[in-house]
């Protein structure tokens, strides 16, 4: 490869890395909190292939890369900038949201030690995230969810003939995607049951007690009590 397409190539990496950074598309494949080490990343590598460039420039010429083969294939360097085609990609095509079969299954592993949790807050049905109502089910000694009524949001996904809420977690990167889910029962679990799969939807209810006793792994139930859908968020994944 010649150093002018690596030059290419390092400025499309740190153009492309700049650009998903700005407009947010990152959080397609990364947590947000790593937005300041992209940024930082992408300015790095701008800088170092301008200043390659300037200095070949300054060279006065072309760099055969110190190969010292002077005969090298006219179609080498076309395939090398191939390359460029998925870099490209990246930048500008913005990757639908992971399918849920694409993540592994979260359940509650009970067989942990417990400990007690800090209260929810206050309100009549504070928001709680999915992935913190099933740490809570499976961690929590003092019984924070216990005649708590609480709102959850996720998108609906078919089990059989019943219907849960699920969210896919992010832990670090895409790569390990992980799918938390919870049952729905209660007045409000049939028509929450009529919905499309994937419909993002707001529950409010309550998670019964004495879910966090075996010490198998489990999926826990909520009882819903109403529902409302919503529209996707803009980051659809639980951090």
């Amino acid at each position: 490869m010649s150093r002018e397409t690596e030059n290419a190539l390092l400025l499309l990496i740190g153009v492309s890395t700049a650009i998903i950074t700005l407009t947010g598309v990152f959080t397609r494949y990364v947590k947000p909190s790593l937005l300041p080490y992209l940024a930082a990343t992408s300015v790095l590598l701008i800088l170092l292939a301008l200043a390659s460039i300037v200095r070949d420039i300054r060279h006065g010429g072309h760099d055969d890369g110190g190969t010292g083969d002077a005969h090298e294939h006219p179609h080498s360097r076309g395939v090398a900038w191939l390359l460029l085609i998925p870099i490209a990609l990246l930048a500008f095509v913005v990757p639908p949201a992971i399918r849920p079969q694409a993540a592994s299954v979260t359940a509650v592993s009970t067989d942990v030690l417990r400990r007690p949790f800090p209260a929810l807050p206050d309100g009549p049905a504070p928001e709680i995230s999915l992935p913190d109502v099933l740490i809570r089910v499976a961690q929590d000694s003092a019984g924070t969810l216990n005649d708590r009524r609480i709102t959850v949001t996720g998108f609906t996904m078919r089990d059989g003939d019943r219907t849960d809420l699920a969210r896919v977690v992010i832990i670090c990167c895409a790569a390990d995607a992980q799918l938390a889910r919870i049952h729905l029962s209660g007045p409000a679990a049939a028509p929450i049951a009529g919905y499309p799969e994937n419909t993002w939807i707001k529950v409010e209810g309550t998670v019964p007690a004495g879910q966090g006793d075996s010490s198998r792994s489990t999926i826990p139930t909520m009882t819903a009590l109403s529902v409302a859908r919503i529209d996707p968020p803009k980051h659809p994944y639980a951090y």
